[in-house]
């Protein structure tokens, strides 16, 4: 009877540890790829939006950086379309080729990657978590949406910080005439204020 106590304790102590080891793998999640020479071009190539940031792992900027570089990578891990956030050590004797090739000259450098790579524009903004996923969303977004209704417009107009509408004379007639005028005035009037 003890034995058999001890059999169940044993194995009920087994499978909690298991558990907290389980629990404690998934917490560690890293949501930031990591790039090097073998692999940059590749991937860029496979994707049209990366986010890279170009570090040295002994620079200060670079330490402080990493977790609020992680936190945008898990916030922007589930988004749609696809938001990528990648790290490349620059400084690492293999690599240097490429950092040079993208001109990476200071600590930590985050560059956005577009179209497989064909189009790169450098983040300059703010190192904050926050900061880096509204910007990012921003970046992805499209640059512009087609209204077709009064309610499209209430929907759209109040999210965006400056709405500009751009109709034709053909909107202008017949039955639509009054509603796409409404909202015409009230995109106006959310532009003066």
């Amino acid at each position: 009877m003890a034995r058999n106590f001890f059999v169940w304790f044993a194995l009920a102590a087994i499978l909690c540890s298991l558990t907290a080891i389980s629990a404690k793998v998934s917490e560690s999640k890293e949501f930031v790829l990591t790039l090097d020479h073998s692999n940059f071009t590749r991937f860029l190539t496979q994707h049209n939006f990366v986010v890279v940031k170009f570090y040295a792992p002994w620079c200060r900027h670079s330490q402080n950086l990493a977790p609020e570089y992680e936190k945008a990578a898990s916030v922007l891990s589930n988004h749609h379309p696809p938001i990528i956030l990648a790290k490349f050590d620059a400084d690492d004797e293999a690599n240097k080729y490429l950092a040079k090739q993208y001109r990476i000259r200071g600590y930590p450098t985050v560059k956005i990657f577009r179209n497989g790579g064909q189009l790169i524009q450098e983040y300059r903004d703010s190192r904050r978590a926050d900061y880096i996923v509204e910007y990012l969303k921003e970046q992805i977004s499209p640059a512009s949406v087609e209204i077709k209704s009064a309610e499209d417009a209430s929907g759209i107009i109040p999210q965006n910080k400056i709405t500009i509408l751009f109709y034709t004379r053909d909107l202008l007639s017949g039955l639509y005439c009054g509603s796409y005028r409404e909202v015409f005035w009230r995109s106006i009037r959310t532009l003066i204020v």
